[in-house]
């Protein structure tokens, strides 16, 4: 275990010094390692009711926004734009399905590795508050787009310690994962929704 927890430093570090390098694939290809683990010693693969399923899912979709909202005051110049645009910008999600599957697959994989096998790991040495805070502090240093430093830096690090919380309270990886992926999914739609209308005046 500590050699997996050695191999997920040494990529954090890489990912830090060469982001261009070590990007989403090469990352996860190093990662196998610690996938495999996680899945066989960290989940439990009981079948969980339909009841528990869909609270975790609308759970985390409700939970999603909510954070999404709240952190709109530091993550973006124009909050009601944006959220303007990610409303308006859902139906250019169907023209970008390759890139909706993979956010689907990489939220699923970030919160497997960082909250489930970190945050897991972490908690047999150290309190959960360290270990969340931790687990987060990787997490923000591998993102690429809090670089330089600014408000949409404290924003991410503020909703990636609330998914540790969520995840130390729940212990529940579906519940994560639909958080994060619903705050990721209004995000690019608003991205989309922008180059739309970016496209519109240009043909214009």
């Amino acid at each position: 275990m500590a050699l997996l927890v050695l191999l997920l430093i040494a990529v954090v570090c890489l990912s830090f010094l060469y982001p261009r390098f070590i990007g989403d694939r090469v990352g996860i290809l190093l990662m196998l390692p610690v996938i495999a683990y996680t899945l066989y010693f960290y989940l439990d693969w009981q079948l969980a009711s339909f009841v528990q399923i869909s609270a975790s899912v609308l759970g985390g979709i409700v939970v999603g926004c909510v954070l999404l909202i709240a952190g709109m005051p530091l993550s973006s110049p124009q909050p009601k734009k944006f959220m303007a645009d990610s409303i308006r910008g859902i139906k250019c999600l169907k023209e970008n399905r390759n890139y909706l599957i993979f956010q689907l697959g990489i939220t699923g994989y970030e919160e497997l590795i960082w909250r489930v096998f970190l945050i897991s790991t972490l908690m047999l040495a150290l309190p959960a508050w360290a270990a969340i805070f931790l687990s987060a502090l990787l997490f923000w240093a591998v993102h690429e787009e809090n670089r330089p430093l600014g408000w949409h830096s404290l924003e991410f690090f503020l909703f990636v310690i609330l998914l540790g919380v969520a995840y130390v309270v729940t212990d529940s990886l579906l519940f994560v994962w639909i958080v994060h992926l619903t705050r990721n999914i209004f995000i690019l739609s608003a991205s989309f929704y922008e180059e739309y209308q970016d496209s519109l005046k240009v043909s214009s």
